[in-house]
């Protein structure tokens, strides 16, 4: 099946061309009305059932709705997917293009939560993404790269289930679209069904700090009523439910995503000892930017303690290297200085 974008149709140049490129697969083109995600949900449903769908091959908005398809009932068939310069973040982009009500900005958002944080069927062995390189609308190969990429191939950040190709968001040329999506299927074909994960256990262990480090604490503090900041003036982390209220470090969720796919990550912290909600509240955090689900790269993965060497690893990434513990890591990445001042730095570093 072809799943065209935005102000497109089942009479589509990109999906008509594949109709011609791959005479030898039987396409299904249909047109969906993109903004009304119920029915565009399940009209995808009928026809995947109806018409025994096992690729799904779309492009910019109508690629979060390919993500957006689960697996039929049969656990023996699986709907690979090819996304071709996918539109990941609708309620990001779409306000610039098509007027949308709140309501509409809102299901957006409710589909972003449901793929990226409860979903847990779309994996790198059924997800091949297709990003040009001149894309003047959207550009989230990165992005896809750091969630669903298969593999890093000599350090770099990098996967064989994504593409970089010539072009711009429209139109791509035919014969980037035959090498392109023609690689998309062979990768299929590679690719056992039944394949095994790799074990976390063959990568390094990096151990992250939240506080200043993965979180914003001062965005906390901003957070904070005139009355929390004099009551506790000077002892800030004591204040109930401050943890739940910061926001992440700057690319610090992009960053943890990418380097999921190179290191064994778990999240190493200190809750104050005065603050009984913290331990809580730090869980929740996680759960909130991460998701809660087993296909997080933090399910069951944050550990409290205040004395942080007691863990076995190698890398600790951390603003306070002399703290808890801390300093007897084998290597630690002080963040926050150069040239570690930012989560840039440590990707360039780490990757």
């Amino acid at each position: 099946m072809y799943l065209h974008g935005y102000g497109s149709d089942k009479n589509s140049y990109t999906g008509n061309t594949l109709k011609e490129l791959f005479p030898q697969h039987r396409w299904v083109l249909e047109t969906f009305d993109l903004l009304d995600v119920f029915a565009t949900r399940d009209k995808l449903r009928t026809l995947i059932d109806a018409e025994q769908i096992d690729t799904v091959v779309s492009s910019s908005l109508g690629s979060i709705y390919n993500l957006f398809i689960k697996n039929p009932i049969n656990p023996s068939r699986v709907i690979n997917k090819v996304l071709i310069n996918p539109c990941c973040f609708p309620s990001k982009v779409l306000g610039n293009i098509a007027p949308l009500t709140q309501e509409q900005l809102a299901v957006c958002r409710a589909v972003e939560t449901n793929v990226y944080q409860i979903h847990r069927e779309n994996t790198p062995q059924n997800l091949f993404g297709i990003f040009a390189k001149n894309d003047e609308l959207l550009q989230y190969h990165d992005f896809f790269v750091g969630r669903y990429g298969n593999a890093g191939i000599d350090g770099r950040i990098t996967a064989t289930n994504a593409l970089w190709v010539e072009g711009g968001h429209h139109h791509l040329s035919p014969e980037v679209l035959l090498e392109a999506v023609g690689e998309a299927f062979r990768y299929f074909d590679s690719v056992a069904v039944d394949e095994p994960a790799a074990s976390q256990s063959e990568k390094p262990i990096l151990y992250i700090d939240m506080d200043g480090t993965l979180v914003d604490f001062e965005s906390g503090i901003q957070r904070l009523t005139m009355q929390e900041r004099i009551q506790y003036d000077a002892y800030f982390d004591e204040v109930p439910g401050i943890f739940a209220r910061m926001e992440p470090m700057p690319g610090a969720v992009d960053a943890l995503a990418r380097l999921s796919a190179r290191y064994d990550v778990y999240i190493l912290s200190t809750a104050p000892w005065r603050n009984p909600t913290a331990c809580n509240d730090k869980l929740h955090w996680i759960q909130q930017h991460f998701g809660k689900e087993e296909d997080s790269c933090l399910y069951k993965r944050l550990i409290l303690s205040h004395h942080k060497d007691l863990n076995r690893g190698e890398i600790l990434i951390d603003d306070r290297p002399n703290k808890n513990g801390a300093e007897r890591f084998p290597r630690v990445l002080h963040f926050g200085v150069p040239p570690h001042d930012t989560w840039e730095a440590v990707l360039k570093a780490l990757l």
